[in-house]
Order: structure tokens, then sequence, then C-alpha cells
């Protein structure tokens, strides 16, 4: 055989082992790069969430007014002329909303004569709900809620329910044309010049009202907030035995009882009830409130030009009323116990700065002097004590409630000596520094004869220098025991500005009597600053004159408020 038959016989054999050697890798359809090839196939799902995209509605592609597929909208959804008008966006200075929604639905019908029954398709306005319909029926009723009410001054308010605010709110910003006025405001709005249509006769405001008329949209009724009507003067108290005002049964807290005779007032006078009663009919009010500068006790008279204050009548019916006639009124029905002058109207401003301002008071006071124990002085005179936290006031609160007396009030005990041991006899005369011997008859003759041996009483002259020197003088007034069951425990500074006319007199029974002229600052208790309050106020007429002193009367001399 020769090479060249040799070399075709391998190739041969080689061709063969081939074709069986690379079978599947050659020839097979699959690849190992399929998964890959697979992956760049993908095709990205749509992002549903994205508000770009076109929803089946088409509303996206609807522009909003004034343009004039906006409007053309606007008039398909069955929006009624007032609102058409309201967020359409054609609308002319001094035109009604109502002529801008009629005048532009005419464009939409010129140039779309099929939306020319729009509104009949769907008569219920997508915005008001057809509130603007209700308008006359509203003004109606507000001018029926009125009545008879004097009202000079009146605002009106919408109460219109969440959900179709939002409701409206979120059309009118997508649909309407920006800066489209709200639906509460131009509900308010229509209603106004509807009432202005039928002659109301007042004059509307936003502000400081007289009525407030609340227009209810769900149930279309009105519901009115009448506010107060405000009168300033100033009083005299001429009697003694009048609070300030009405002072609730201390019994029944006002409900009435036997002991008040069902009236349920502890007092059938107060100056707020000879003031505010006589008004009540005059301003057709129910109620009545009293707002004064400060106030004095019920036992002291207020004289001068007298206090200023405020008389506030709840829900008034008339208003325009003539002061004149208004304290000719209650001067008369007062019959002397009281006095108004310098009546005007007034307002809620007014009641502020009258309760608000600290004014100087003068005050002229008459007090009885008596001789006092070194005891008794040495309580005057202690060392002041700091005011602990107010944790006993609601304690002290109720112990006056209940008629309970304090300390200093509580009345002296009598003692049976006749019931005492001797023992007890003997340690009482030593405590009073007297004789303990003897038997058990003579200490209880000693002790029943004994009298605790008293400072001497001051000279008259030297009263009248105190009573002059106290002027300027910085007083430190803890809160008096008197009314500390209603007032914060804590000591106050207040200065004597001013003293005059001092004056000692001896009276019937040989008795030192003191009367004096005094302007203090606002907040001073001025019969604490004559008798002391055990030692609560500092200095006092009594330490300083070493004597005991027992305020007889006082009286409110002027109120310096100008």
């Amino acid at each position: 055989m020769s090479d060249k038959d040799t070399s075709k016989e391998n190739s041969d054999d080689e061709e063969d082992w081939m074709s069986y050697a690379n079978a599947g890798f050659g020839s097979t359809d699959y690849s190992l790069w399929d998964d890959s090839g697979e992956e760049s196939k993908i095709v990205d799902e749509p992002d549903w969430d994205n508000e770009n995209l076109q929803l089946d509605t088409g509303e996206e592609e609807i522009p909003a007014a004034p343009r004039p597929a906006g409007l053309k909208h606007l008039v398909r959804i069955g929006t009624c002329d007032h609102c058409l008008g309201r967020v359409g966006g054609k609308k002319r200075f001094g035109q009604s909303a109502l002529e801008s929604g009629i005048e532009i639905r005419n464009t939409v019908i010129e140039t779309d004569s099929t939306m020319a029954k729009a509104r009949e398709a769907e008569p219920l306005c997508p915005f008001c709900e057809n509130l603007f319909e209700e308008a006359p029926l509203l003004a109606e009723l507000i001018k029926e809620a009125v009545g008879e009410r004097e009202c000079f001054r009146l605002q009106l308010g919408a109460r219109i329910p969440k959900d179709q605010t939002e409701a409206e709110d979120h059309l009118r910003k997508r649909f309407g044309a920006g800066g489209s006025a709200p639906l509460k405001s131009s509900l308010v709005e229509e209603v106004a010049r509807q009432l202005n249509d039928i002659e109301f006769g007042v004059k509307l405001v936003i502000d400081k009202p007289e009525i407030l008329a609340l227009i209810d949209v769900l149930t279309l009724t009105v519901e009115l907030d009448i506010r107060s009507h405000y009168v300033y003067g100033r009083y005299r108290k001429l009697e003694r035995g009048i609070p300030q005002t009405k002072w609730p049964c201390r019994a029944c807290k006002g409900r009435g009882c036997v002991k008040c005779d069902q009236t349920g007032l502890q007092y059938l006078s107060s100056v707020q009830g000879l003031i505010g009663d006589p008004l009540l009919e005059i301003f057709g009010s129910k109620e009545h409130a009293f707002h004064g500068m400060g106030r004095e006790d019920i036992d002291v008279r207020c004289l001068g030009r007298g206090r200023p204050f405020v008389i506030e009548m709840k829900k008034p019916i008339k208003r325009d009323v003539d002061c004149d006639m208004i304290m000719q009124t209650i001067n008369e029905a007062a019959s002397g116990k009281l006095e108004v002058s310098s009546m005007r109207p007034s307002n809620r401003s007014e009641v502020v700065r009258v309760k608000d301002t600290p004014a100087e008071k003068s005050y002229t006071i008459q007090y009885k002097i008596e001789a006092i124990t070194q005891a008794e002085l040495d309580v005057l005179t202690q060392v002041m004590e700091v005011p602990k936290n107010n944790q006993d006031r609601n304690r002290r609160r109720k112990d006056h409630h209940r008629g309970k007396k304090r300390k200093n009030e509580e009345e002296k005990v009598e003692i049976d000596f006749s019931q005492l041991k001797k023992a007890e006899l003997v340690a009482l005369c030593e405590e009073k520094g007297i004789a303990k011997s003897g038997t058990k008859d003579v200490l209880i003759e000693r002790l029943s004869n004994f009298k605790e041996e008293t400072l001497p009483l001051p000279d008259p002259d030297y009263v009248m220098e105190i009573m002059e020197k106290l002027q300027g003088c910085t007083l430190a007034q803890r809160t008096p025991e008197r009314v500390a069951h209603r007032r914060a425990d804590k000591i106050r500074r207040r200065k004597v500005i001013e003293t005059s006319e001092p004056h000692i007199k001896v009276g019937e029974d040989g008795i030192l009597v003191g009367k004096f002229n005094l302007r203090c600052e606002s907040g001073t208790y001025v019969k604490e600053t004559v008798h002391g309050d055990g030692g609560r106020t500092q200095p006092s007429i009594a330490s300083l004159i070493k004597a005991k002193c027992t305020v007889e009367w006082l009286d409110v001399a002027d109120i310096h408020a100008d």
C-alpha cells in the first residue's frame, strides 16, 4: 500500500471519529447562554402608580378653566350658573357670579349645542349641591329669626359638613380657575346680596357684630348668636349692708330654701341687682352681669364720684336706649340706697380696662382705741411668717362654708373654776402671776377677780402724729384671715400715698375715737392697716400706738380712675 492511500484512510477515520466525538456539541439546539438571552428580551411592566399616565376616563386631558375645554367640561358635569361664574374665571369687575355663569353657559352652548341640556342630565351641581338655589330662602329665614330685635351690625356665617367642603375643594382646584372663591364665603356673599335685595335694613359686617347669624346648610336652619350690650357708669352706694354682686345663699348654694325664703340669695339687695334688674325690662334681656373696678366690703359705703362699672345685658332685644332715662329709672328704683351717674354705651374692651385698671383709692375710716395687754401687743409686732404653699386653701374654704370660726374669732370659753381641782387652780395662779397659797375657795375668788394688766392708753397728740406719719409708709400685708378662704396666702406690699384730716375725740363712754383720711394704692386692705389683723399687717396704727383699734366704719371717699 502506498503512502498516499494510507493518508487518505487516516483522514476518513479521523472524520468518522469527529462525527461521533462532538455529537450534541456542534449540532444540538441547546445553548449555555440561552438564559442570559431571555433576560435581554424581558419587556418592562407599566408603572401604574405614575399619575402622569393617561387614564381610561381621559380626565387628565381636560384642562382647567378658564380654557374653553375646561369651561365646556364644567357645563357637561352639571355645574350650576352660580358655581360656573364662581370657578369659571371669567367674572368681570362689578359682575355677579350668577351673571358670569349665565354668560359662560351661553358661550359654551353656542360652540356646542349638545351642552344645552347638560344641566337637565345632571340636575345636582357637583360643587354646591344646589345650595345657591336656597339663598333666597336662607335670607328670609335670617330676617325672620332676627325679627324685632334691634340690630345695627349683623355678621353672617355658615356651617358646612367637612366632607362636602373637602369634595368641593378638590373639584375647584382640579377644574376651576386659579384663585376661585371657596364655597362657604361665596354662599355667605350670595345670602348677603339676597338680604340687601329684600331691604333688610341692617349693616352687614365681618367683625364686631351685634348678632351673628349662623347658617346650617345641612338642615337649612339659622342659629343666632346674640352678643351682649354694655353700659358704662359710676355708682355711689349710700347704705351699708349691701354686697356688690348677688350673693348666693350659703345653705342652698342659690337653689332656694326655707332659710332664704326660696330666693336663693343671702342678701336680697345688691349693687348688681339694684342696677341690672330695672334694665331687664328696658332692654328685653333675661340676664345681666356686673363688672366693677374693684369692690368694697358689704359694710362699706362708696361715696365721692362713685365706683366705675360696666353692666352687661345678655341677649337684648333693644339696644338704642336713652342713658338719661336709664339713670333716672335706676335711681328711682333704688330708693336712696344707690345712685348711678355718667352712664353711656360701652363695649367688651372697656370691661377689660375697668377690671384691670389699678386705680388709687381714698378712704375715710373711724376707729375706737382701747387698752391692750403686752401679750396682745407682742402678737401685733411679732415677726411675720413667710406664707407656706396653698395646700390648706381648700380646707380653709370648706371651713368657711361650714361656718367654722377661725382661731382668732373663737369665743373665749368661760372657765368654771369650781369644777377644777386645787392643783389645776394653783397652776392657773402661777400662769397669771398671782398668789397661789390658800384654800380652794380663796384661789377661786382670786382667779375670778383677776384682770390682766394692760398698757396705758396713748396720748391723743401721739395718735394724731402717728396718723400723719403713716403717709408714705409701705405696708407688708399678708392675706387677711377674713378672705383667706378665697385669696392666695401671700405677702403684698402696698403704699400709703397720703393721709389727711386726722381727728381724735372722746366718746360718751370715755373711749378715744380716731378718724382720718388716707389715699392708698389699689389692693390695700384698709381695715387691717388700722387694727393690724393679728400681726398680718405691719406696721399698723394699733402696733404703732400700742393700743387695740377696732374699726367702727369705713367709707370709700373716691376712686381715682381718670
